[in-house]
């Protein structure tokens, strides 16, 4: 049996370089308060990429993902049938 402790549902964003992201590009100037407004909505990801907080992507697995190489959504989780929701 597989242990399931680090399947479980994340919530996920898209990338702040997507057209889902309705912010537009990082400004090219750090000094700016609108610099600081963006960074505000887009957080570096575990993977050091920039998400943006308006994109959600939906709850993903994590785990899945890592051993897919692809996103993988909370919905088909490989264990997700004897791993409680988070």
């Amino acid at each position: 049996m597989t242990d399931t402790t680090d399947h479980r549902a994340e919530p996920w964003f898209w990338g702040a370089d997507t057209d889902r992201c309705p912010h537009g590009p990082e400004p090219e100037d750090d000094t700016t308060a609108a610099w600081e407004e963006w960074t505000d909505r887009h957080p570096w990801s575990p993977q050091d990429v920039r998400v943006c907080l308006d994109a959600p992507m939906g709850a993903q697995c994590a785990e899945c993902s890592e051993e897919h190489g692809e996103n993988v959504p909370w919905a088909n989780c490989d264990e997700r049938t004897t791993t409680p929701a988070a």
